[in-house]
């Protein structure tokens, strides 16, 4: 049984102060502060948002928050620019596979996500995840989940399972590279932590506002973040076909 929740981004009117899922602010740390730095400039990563993981998709997990980060010293970002910080109240876990040389800082605040104002100036909001009702996903062979056709820097793509795709935690992964997928998309030892995408594609070279803060990626890109399924492995991605 594959379960997800699909999600939509709510503006908050005052800050979140407490350990549950959200994005932008400052993170609620739940054990030892742990700000990566971004390893191209040193400086500190910002602050994506913070997953709070619960028992109905991930069995045993309750108490564990994934906090996100990335750097924006180059643009557009990459995987290596993302780091994870998975936190429970006895232990931290990290994901530096991407980049064993991110290090990190015992700082508590630091920079967070923006977005631009219609005078192109720069404004910090914070953002609640509205969840959908708990689904179940039908499962989808992995073959399929990848989105076939002809890209084109004009007329975008459609996601070949549309079904998979979207804002979502757990369900099943969509793939969109030709290259052999990690073993996270492929392997039961993995679930979904966080899916950021459209929920049809690109359509016309570009694709629905599904994030509403900057982060300058590569076209036709999008973010995934998984983690094991003993809670002891992060891994973060972005692709684009």
């Amino acid at each position: 049984m594959l379960l997800k929740k699909e999600f939509e981004f709510v503006e908050s009117s005052s800050p979140i102060t407490e350990p549950i899922s959200k994005f932008g602010g400052q993170p609620v740390w739940i054990n030892t502060p742990h700000w990566p730095l971004d390893p191209y400039s040193s400086e500190p990563m910002l602050f994506m948002g913070q997953i709070a993981l619960k028992n109905d998709i991930f069995p045993t997990s309750d108490g564990l928050v994934a906090y996100i980060f990335f750097g924006a010293a180059l643009e557009p970002v990459t995987g290596s620019a993302l780091a994870i910080v998975l936190q429970n109240p006895q232990d931290d876990f990290f994901n530096t596979h991407s980049n064993p040389e991110i290090k990190f800082t015992s700082e508590a605040t630091g920079p967070t996500i923006y977005e631009f104002n219609e005078e192109d100036e720069m404004v910090s909001k914070e953002y609640l995840l509205s969840f959908q009702n708990l689904k179940e996903e039908e499962s989808v062979p992995f073959e399929e989940r990848y989105t076939q056709g002809e890209l084109d820097i004009e007329v975008g793509y459609n996601f070949s399972k549309p079904e998979l795709a979207g804002n979502k935690i757990g369900g099943q992964p969509i793939y969109v590279e030709r290259r052999t997928p990690p073993d996270c998309f492929t392997s039961d030892d993995w679930h979904i932590l966080l899916q950021l995408a459209p929920k049809q594609g690109y359509i016309d070279g570009y694709g629905t506002n599904f994030y509403p803060f900057h982060m300058e990626l590569y076209g036709f890109s999008i973010v995934q973040i998984f983690v094991s399924k003993d809670y002891k492995q992060v891994e973060a991605y972005i692709l684009s076909p």
